[in-house]
């Protein structure tokens, strides 16, 4: 709070325009006009994952974090007031600025999707294997994954990353020879999984946008998807799967198996998540907010 309270009262020097993306950060924007905000999501804590993070925490922690959300819950939407634009990285978040921040911000938010370079990404080979390549946190319900994989022998997972959850997870795969722990691994590793993959399967909960599917079409691959957040936004019929629970995957992993894939349509349904498409995006907004102000 002290990083936000020095935002806040910091004299930013003058530029044409001011663009944000961050937490603390958006303390400034009252300071520094025109201005666009890059949201990832709302803070989660202090709205829809507020429940969550009280639960997993023990009684003095739960008191820590309620005076946070006290405190801290009027500054955010205080804040968020001094934006002239506001871009949401999917419809899922524009959705999330409604629920939380009211119509007056939901009429200055206007979607951007998430870039990345997709030419990084390259098909190499339809391997044998499905790839989860979230964190190892409780949010990406990779345990509902595992589960599954646990009842599907003669498939193959293989877990890339690290995080908090690491070790519940690997108790809960133990003993389970068709499950794979990598841990963490590099750029170069993990575009050589995206690649030889057979498909990406992702379980997180209401996704802001999920990146995990955008990165696997661009390597060419399909995505088994939880039916949630981004994912509704990202997968489709010609480039993913969906399923709805747990005991849902198996059916989802077969339906994927039947169909036939072609790897060049999915990495161009990726083309309009490109880095040349967001920065083209932003730039108009810019300047669109420089015109206006």
């Amino acid at each position: 709070m002290k990083i936000a309270k020095r935002f806040g009262s910091f004299d930013f020097p003058k530029y044409d325009a001011y663009i944000f993306s961050g937490v603390w950060c958006i303390s400034a924007a009252s300071n520094c006009h025109p201005n666009a905000l890059y949201l990832h999501t709302p803070m989660r804590i202090l709205y829809d994952l507020r429940r969550h993070f009280l639960e997993k925490t023990n009684p003095v922690e739960r008191f820590l974090i309620r005076r946070f959300i006290k405190h801290w819950l009027p500054k955010d939407q205080a804040y968020m007031r001094n934006f002239d634009v506001i871009c949401a990285n999917s419809e899922n978040v524009r959705r999330r600025v409604m629920r939380y921040y009211g119509k007056n911000l939901l009429r200055k938010t206007i979607v951007v999707y998430t870039g990345i370079e997709t030419k990084r990404y390259k098909f190499i080979r339809e391997g044998d294997f499905y790839l989860s390549a979230a964190r190892l946190d409780p949010l990406k319900r990779i345990d509902m994954i595992i589960a599954a994989f646990m009842k599907m022998p003669n498939r193959k997972l293989v877990i890339a990353g690290n995080g908090p959850d690491e070790q519940r997870l690997k108790r809960l795969a133990a003993g389970c020879k068709n499950i794979t722990f990598l841990g963490s691994v590099n750029d170069k590793k993990l575009l050589k999984l995206y690649g030889t993959c057979k498909a990406t399967i992702a379980a997180n909960v209401d996704e802001d946008l999920g990146l995990i599917a955008i990165e696997s079409h661009a390597s060419g691959k399909p995505i088994a998807a939880i039916k949630e957040g981004g994912f509704l936004e990202t997968v489709n019929s010609g480039n993913g799967v969906f399923f709805s629970s747990q005991d849902d995957i198996p059916r989802a992993i077969e339906k994927l198996e039947r169909t036939k894939w072609d790897h060049k349509k999915i990495r161009k349904s990726a083309e309009q998540f490109d880095t040349a498409v967001f920065s083209g995006k932003i730039k108009k907004i810019i300047e669109e907010a420089r015109a206006d102000y």
